[in-house]
């Protein structure tokens, strides 16, 4: 394993934004995990798990300690569960759904970013999410360097939470998932109109992937003013945050080279040259917007990384 310095870490995200980090580690195996983390420990730097880039904001002046690229992506197949190291794409997970008949999964389709990254954020759609799947993760402790095994009742999970966003001492190597035997081509099937509704919504250019959390909302007002339009149904209470910013008339709104997309509301988008500063001015003014408009307050799905 190498050790790397001033790594530029914006080729790394799906922002295509962020500085450089001071150190950089890409690592296949416990073995160079543990090393990793060994040499953070004993450099007294912070680390940074990075996955596929999605659902983060790197700072302009990038990460001041060890960011760690997890490449880890083993994975096996036993009757309906699948073991993946946590680098794995999620997108490749559902490909050996696929090709082994399993169904429950096909909600991810067209999800970037990777399955550590997933479980990380609990990540779902359509009423699922990643919680569902999972049957355990091992997990290494930063403080001991051990090894342990979680099961998912351990792992709090709630919407887009999890003990490993709470809890920075746990690092994510691997998983198994445990799904149900299915018909090969009714799961092809839901995978490829998960993945043409998704097409119809989601903008091809360079962001994060949804930026706030769909927030839950108290005003009977507004829900009912969403079921009305949309002809959809609020469950729990929960708004999508895409018409909220559509609401307030933010749809395209631009400052410097980040924009609010014309296509989804909760999609922030670069155009180009965006600095993460922008990126933040921006999303500053929709969250002051929909409070001071809608009086409701939207909280970032994305992480925050070097600032």
């Amino acid at each position: 394993m190498e050790i790397k310095k001033n790594i530029q870490l914006a080729p790394y995200t799906s922002f295509k934004i962020g500085g450089p980090a001071k150190y950089f580690a890409e690592v296949k195996n416990e073995q160079e995990i543990v090393e990793a983390l060994d040499y953070a420990k004993k450099n007294n730097l912070k680390i940074f798990i990075l996955g596929g880039g999605s659902n983060i904001l790197v700072g302009d002046e990038g990460f001041g300690g060890l960011v760690i690229k997890m490449k880890n992506i083993k994975s096996n197949v036993l009757e309906d569960k699948i073991e993946c190291g946590v680098g794995i794409n999620l997108a490749e997970v559902v490909g050996l759904s696929v090709e082994n008949s399993l169904t429950g999964l096909e909600w991810a389709a067209g999800i970037p970013g990777t399955l550590g990254g997933a479980i990380c954020g609990n990540a779902g759609a359509y009423g699922s999410s990643i919680a569902d799947s999972l049957e355990s993760v091992k997990i290494i402790k930063l403080d001991s360097l051990k090894f342990e095994t979680i099961l998912k009742d351990e792992c709090n999970f709630s919407y887009r939470e999890s003990i490993f966003k709470e809890n920075k001492n746990l690092i994510i190597i691997s998983a198994i998932l445990k799904l149900q035997k299915g018909n090969q081509e009714e799961v092809k099937n839901k995978i490829e109109e998960i993945i043409r509704q998704r097409g119809g919504k989601i903008p091809p250019e360079r962001s994060s992937g949804s930026f706030f959390k769909n927030p839950k909302v108290d005003n009977q007002e507004i829900i009912d003013k969403f079921e009305k339009e949309t002809g959809n149904k609020v469950q729990d209470g929960t708004v999508p945050a895409a018409y909220l910013i559509d609401k307030v008339g933010l749809k395209g709104k631009k400052i410097g080279e980040a924009q609010v997309s014309e296509k989804h509301g909760n999609f922030v988008i670069n155009l180009g040259q965006a600095r993460a500063e922008d990126i933040v001015m921006l999303t500053s003014f929709v969250k002051m917007k929909v409070r001071d408009e809608l009086g409701i307050e939207l909280k970032e799905e994305v992480q925050y990384i070097g600032f």
